[in-house]
This record gives C-alpha cells, structure tokens and sequence, in this order.
C-alpha cells in the first residue's frame, strides 16, 4: 500500500490545489460581480443625483422667473397707479381753474350789472345858473342837510321837502 500512497497525497494535494484555485476563481468572479453591481449602483445614484439636481435648478429657475415676472407686475401696476395719480391730479386742476375762471367771470358779470345798474341811476344833473330861484332852492338843501343825500327822502331839486319859490 505503499505505493499508492503517495499517489493518494498527489491526488489529494491536487484535489485541494484544484478546490483552492476553483474557490479563489468562484471568489474573483463574485468579487467582480460585486463591484458590477457597486459600479451599476453608483452610476444610478449619479443619475438620480444628476436629475434632481436638474429639477432642483428647473425649478429654481421657475420660481425665480415667478418672481421677476411678480416684481415686473408690481412695477408696472405702481407705474400704473402713479399715471393715473397724475391724470387725477391734472385734471382736479383742470377743474379748480375752470371753476375759478367760472367764479371770476360770474364776479365780473356782477360787477358789470353793478355798474350798469349805477349808472341806470343816476340821474342827471341839471346845470342851473347862479342866482335864480332853483339854485337858491338848491344851495339851501345842501346847507341845511335835509335833502341831497340817499335816504332821505328828497332830492336835491325840491330842497328836502321845503319849497320856496
């Protein structure tokens, strides 16, 4: 039995060699296939990092021109509402100057009947010669203040009421 033995340990020794090579091939091959699956793994995680920082900047990008285009319709309504202010402003002036004008002439209307109205009485005076009867009757009024002045019931012809000639 000798002589098998040493075969028996060739074969057995080539036996495990042979198991060793095939586990450690067996181990190379699941290493590579983990780092398959890692590789696969990190390339989908790059692309959903990669997709949302997109979406993120999409929407950041939205939200800034929702932003400008809010800012945009608050200027131009300010822009707005300060024309309008001027054109309310422009035309309570146009207003006020119209009625001022309005007044004006309404007060020149009446100071024009006035005068009008003034002129319509007085009377004319008649020019009467020094010494007659009528200027005597006259100069009396005067001196006596009974007649010639408004309100009191004579005129400066008949000398207040009295009448001498």
């Amino acid at each position: 039995m000798i002589a098998w033995a040493p075969i028996l340990i060739g074969l057995s020794a080539g036996a495990t060699a042979y198991s060793g090579y095939a586990a450690a091939k067996a181990a190379r091959k699941q290493a590579e296939a983990m780092r398959a699956q890692t590789a696969q793994a990190r390339d989908r995680a790059n692309k959903e990092l990669a997709q949302m920082q997109s979406d993120a900047k999409a929407t950041q990008n939205r939200f800034n021109i929702q932003i400008q285009q809010s800012r945009d319709d608050t200027a131009e309504s300010a822009r707005q509402a300060d024309e309008a202010t001027r054109m309310s402003q422009a035309r309570m002036d146009q207003a006020q100057s119209a009625s001022n004008l309005a007044i004006h002439q309404q007060q020149l209307s009446a100071a024009q009947a006035r005068q009008m109205q003034a002129g319509a009485n007085v009377k004319s005076r008649k020019r009467v010669k020094r010494g007659t009867p009528e200027s005597m009757r006259t100069k009396l009024s005067i001196d006596s203040g009974l007649g010639g002045a408004s309100g009191s019931g004579g005129d400066a012809t008949t000398g207040g009421g009295l009448n001498y000639g």
